[in-house]
C-alpha cells in the first residue's frame, strides 16, 4: 500500500499496483515493480559478487579524509561520493581483477607521468610531472596521492591455502609547494608496515596515483587523471606453490 509522508502534499511511498514508489537522497523515485527473479541463477550470483566487489573496492580508495570530502565536493555524475565513485569506475573493475582506466580521480585531460616506480624498503618512490590541458590549472602547491590496493589476500592456514575477496587499500600523501617547469619531481614518502606484511599475502596489488588541489580562489577542485598499473613484478607469481595447496578455498 502506498502513502503520502506527510499529507496530500507530501511525498508519495510505497507500491500501488504495479508501480513502487521510494525516496532516495531527499528525491522520489518512481519504477514498475520488478519482475520474479531466480535468485539461484549463476548470473544473478555473478553479478552480486561484481557490484559486492566494486564496493569493497569504493570503500578502500574513498577511506582517507581528504578522498572522502574530495568526491564529496566535486560535480560529476552520481548523488553522493560512493556513487561518483562507482560510476567512474564501473566499466573497469571485474570479477576477476581490476583493470586499466580505474582512478581515485574523475576522468581528466589533466594528466600525471610517473616513471622510476619503484618500492624502497618501505618507501614508495617515483618520479612524475603533470600534463596539464590549461596552464592555469593545478598550479602549486598540490597533493599528489598514492594508493596502494592489495587484492584477494592469500591465507596459509593449517587447514590449507585460502583465499579472501578483501580488498586492503592504503593511502599517503604529500604536498608539493612549487615544480620547475617541465622538470619531474620524486615522490617518496613510508607505507606503514602492515602494508608489507599484506602485500605479500596478496593475489594482486595495484597502485593508483593523482594530484589533486583544492583551489580557494575559485572555491572548486582541481585534479588530474589517475596514473594506474598493476604491480606485477613486485608480487612473485610462484609464491603459491611454496605454500601449502593441498586445500584451496575460494571466498570469493
Amino acid at each position: 500500500m502506498a502513502r503520502f509522508d506527510s499529507g496530500v502534499l507530501g511525498f508519495l511511498k510505497g507500491r500501488i499496483g504495479t508501480i513502487v514508489a521510494r525516496m532516495r537522497y531527499g528525491e522520489v523515485y518512481i519504477s514498475p515493480k520488478a519482475l520474479k527473479y531466480n535468485i539461484k541463477s549463476e548470473k544473478l550470483k555473478f553479478a552480486q559478487k561484481v557490484f559486492g566487489r566494486r564496493q569493497r573496492l569504493n570503500t578502500q580508495l574513498r577511506k582517507d579524509k581528504k578522498i572522502q570530502e574530495f568526491w564529496k565536493s566535486i560535480e560529476v555524475d552520481g548523488k553522493n561520493g560512493n556513487m561518483k565513485l562507482m560510476k567512474r569506475n564501473q566499466p573497469f573493475v571485474t570479477y576477476e581483477r581490476i583493470l586499466p582506466g580505474c582512478g581515485f580521480t574523475p576522468q581528466s585531460e589533466n594528466k600525471i607521468i610517473v616513471k622510476d616506480l619503484h618500492f624502497d624498503v618501505h618507501d614508495i618512490v617515483f618520479d612524475f610531472k603533470l600534463e596539464r590541458a590549461n596552464p592555469k590549472k593545478l598550479e602549486p602547491p598540490y597533493e599528489v596521492f598514492s594508493i596502494l590496493m592489495l587484492d584477494r589476500h592469500l591465507d596459509n592456514t593449517g587447514m590449507g591455502l585460502r583465499r579472501y575477496s578483501t580488498f586492503y587499500g592504503e593511502t599517503v600523501s604529500l604536498t608539493f609547494e612549487n615544480e620547475q617547469h617541465d622538470s619531474f619531481q620524486t615522490f617518496r614518502h613510508l607505507y606503514i608496515d602492515s602494508v608489507h606484511n599484506r602485500m605479500y599475502h596478496a593475489e594482486r596489488a595495484y597502485i593508483l596515483i593523482a594530484a589533486i588541489k583544492f583551489n580557494e580562489l575559485k572555491n572548486k577542485y582541481e585534479w588530474t587523471d589517475t596514473y594506474f598499473q598493476e604491480l606485477q613484478n613486485h608480487i612473485p607469481e610462484n609464491k603459491i606453490i611454496k605454500w601449502d595447496t593441498r586445500i584451496y578455498k575460494f571466498y570469493d
